[in-house]
């Protein structure tokens, strides 16, 4: 990763001193070995400060939008769960296509900081390296090596897309990695075997843990509306009462406002600050889209249009003598 590095900054730095760009959005270390953030520069010596490593797990499409309304030229860096959310923004009319630059980075997945502190080799760390499946621990008393993806972030494990979809330019050499469809939906199996009872409480006691923050909403590319309708004081249902009813309505209209938008950055659930599964959400919606519609991908093809919004005659349904499906 230190090596593709090196490429960012030097891609930036290129990019604003030739004026490609007004600006170059990446990713800035912070404080301690896992902090990392995004950080717009516009100074080509800024470029020095950017950094690719095994945190820079942000999404940054949806920070595009902003700068959309600044009329500027944007140069971007993006992982391949970052494209998909940028092609959903397309598809959405949110950016502008021609005042983008795309500088796509093939990823072999993030650390979850999560995972390291659990296993105790956080302490003493001052920071961790990767190279392709090979993490290297690096304390004040040497070094320590560990081959596997035990510490990746779930999502990236079931991640099927490690490569840009779209890109002008890509930064390294692509990716081959396979993820099952099985494999993606491993998290519904066990929510599907429930009976409905026990689904509500589960999800009851879910969605119970829930503060109203907002972070889910605010980080997700598909939710970028001009104005929430959760914030909107006129559609009357902004209120933020700490009930259980609250909490769900928010969540379950949230997951059907998404719902064939969604492209599964995971983005959610890693920003949740009370720990709400909400990607299991999004997984059984996408799982039974998949099952009534034909196989979809949000993200993927800006050319292709969404299940949800598409009426054919012969679409599966439980509700009409016509449909040709079991659900």
């Amino acid at each position: 990763m230190e090596k593709i590095g090196l490429k960012v900054r030097a891609r930036a730095k290129e990019a604003l001193e030739n004026r490609e760009v007004d600006e170059v959005m990446g990713w800035k270390k912070g404080e301690f070995w896992y902090d990392v953030y995004p950080v717009f520069i516009t100074e080509a010596n800024e470029a020095d400060d950017l950094i690719w490593d095994a945190f820079c797990v942000n999404n940054l499409s949806k920070y595009l939008i902003q700068k959309q309304k600044e009329n500027k030229k944007v140069g971007v860096f993006l992982k391949g769960c970052d494209s998909l959310g940028f092609n959903q923004l397309l598809k959405d009319n949110r950016i502008d296509r021609d005042q983008v630059v795309i500088y796509g980075l093939p990823c072999v997945g993030m650390v979850d900081p999560e995972k390291v502190k659990k296993e105790g080799l956080n302490k003493g760390l001052l920071e961790i390296k990767r190279s392709k499946d090979e993490i290297t621990f690096v304390t004040k008393e040497g070094e320590k090596k560990i081959l596997g993806r035990q510490f990746d972030y779930d999502k990236c494990l079931a991640c099927r897309y490690p490569n840009p979809v779209v890109y002008d330019e890509l930064l390294d050499t692509e990716i081959a990695r396979e993820v099952s469809e099985m494999d993606r939906f491993k998290d519904v199996e066990a929510i599907e075997k429930m009976s409905i009872t026990e689904r509500f409480e589960y999800w009851s006691n879910q969605f119970s843990k829930c503060i109203r923050c907002n972070a889910c909403r605010n980080i997700c590319p598909a939710c970028s509306c001009e104005k929430c309708v959760f914030d909107n004081v006129n559609a009357g249902v902004s209120s933020k009462a700490s009930v259980d009813s609250e909490e769900q309505f928010f969540h379950i209209t949230r997951a059907y406002h998404v719902a064939g938008r969604c492209v599964d950055c995971g983005e959610c659930t890693r920003v949740c600050p009370a720990g709400i599964p909400l990607d299991q959400l999004n997984h059984k919606i996408m799982k039974d889209i998949n099952e009534l519609y034909g196989k979809y991908d949000a993200g993927v093809d800006v050319s292709q249009d969404a299940p949800l919004v598409t009426y054919k005659l012969d679409d599966a349904d439980s509700f009409t003598e016509h449909g040709k499906g079991g659900k």
